[in-house]
């Protein structure tokens, strides 16, 4: 173990969870010079990354992102976060954008894939476009709903899942930019710019690469 990681007193709290941070690290961690993280991870265990939530998860330790992160400052190579953002209040993303640029070391990166508002908008002004066609496709299938409308589908975004704010791009560019970040790469989800971030994605596996990039946008930024 690092001296940075044995000096904090707060990095292996013990919390209430199936695997502590802890096991992760003494079991999973190869690694221990590049430190990953990864926020919200629901099923998508990714090998040699720390991986946290919310909800109860086997292999995954309980970690409540809205509160300060029990981690030292300055020792994440890269922490990513999945489809997560949208489900909390933007004065909540605001904080952990915050506690996440905190405990990146300088030069660390920050993967965000989230919805986008853009994506969404341009599939609501355009019910006849193919795009807005094969999504309407994929999200009758989905909702199990034969009869589903393109503004059924654009309003389960909003509405559905837990989610409580959907993000245009350049409102969450410039929140990364508040905190601190620069170097803020906007791209669709499912592509990377940083190669630490290679095939982390896993919503893509729940709904396709095709769907997912039509939904979701991801943003690479690095701590100054």
């Amino acid at each position: 173990m690092s001296s940075n990681l044995a000096g904090s007193a707060n990095f292996f709290s013990r919390l209430e969870a199936n695997m502590s941070l802890q096991l992760q690290f003494d079991r999973g961690i190869t690694d221990k010079t590049n430190l990953k993280l990864q926020l919200g991870c629901g099923a998508n265990l990714l090998p040699g990354w720390v991986n946290t939530d919310i909800q109860p998860h086997p292999s995954a330790d309980y970690l409540d992102f809205l509160r300060p992160l029990p981690f030292a400052a300055n020792i994440f190579a890269a922490v990513f976060c999945e489809h997560t953002i949208e489900h909390i209040d933007k004065p909540g993303a605001v904080g952990m954008i915050a506690e996440v640029f905190r405990i990146l070391r300088p030069g660390g990166l920050f993967r965000v894939v989230t919805p986008s508002l853009e994506n969404f908008s341009r599939i609501a002004l355009d019910p006849g476009g193919e795009t807005t066609i094969k999504y309407l496709e994929f999200f009758r299938r989905y909702s199990g709903n034969p009869q589903a409308t393109v503004s059924d589908a654009v309003n389960a975004i909003f509405y559905e899942h837990g989610h409580r704010h959907i993000y245009a791009e350049a409102e969450l560019r410039d929140m990364l930019l508040n905190a601190g970040f620069a170097h803020v790469a906007i791209m669709p989800a499912g592509k990377y710019s940083d190669p630490i971030f290679n095939g982390v994605d896993g919503h893509s596996r729940v709904i396709g690469e095709e769907m997912n990039a039509i939904e979701g946008m991801a943003l690479e930024a690095t701590k100054s």
